[in-house]
């Protein structure tokens, strides 16, 4: 029984545990999938979806994403493979990066591990 209840422990542990590692009002609701409640988008490895931002954030926050996208002048114009969350890290689906910042080199491990696996 003790063996059971530390592998529980260890499996509810992994998604928690990558979610602390990311910053602000971001988050990791699902392996692969990363949320910014502030931001009001859901990304994964293919870039922003708007399926998972309704999933997990609703579909206020998609409604918004959606007027982004119009804004833009519709989704040829909105380029949903690189994306900036609102802690400031910035991530290209083309590169499988995240970066602390849009003006920095430096890669963020933990949003690149969580939207990457790498």
């Amino acid at each position: 029984m003790k063996s059971l209840s530390i592998f529980v422990l260890l499996a509810l542990s992994g998604p928690l545990a990558m979610s602390a590692t990311l910053k602000g009002d971001v988050y990791s609701p699902k392996a692969g999938i990363v949320c910014d409640k502030k931001a009001h988008f859901c990304a994964d490895d293919q870039g922003i979806s708007l399926a998972f931002t309704k999933e997990y954030l609703g579909a206020k926050a998609e409604a918004i994403m959606l007027g982004r996208i119009k804004e833009a002048g519709g989704p040829g114009n909105y380029d949903m493979t690189w994306f900036g969350f609102s802690n400031g890290v910035d991530c290209k689906v083309k590169e499988k990066l995240c970066r602390v910042s849009k003006h920095s080199d430096k890669a963020d491990t933990a949003h690149t591990k969580a939207l990457f696996g790498r």
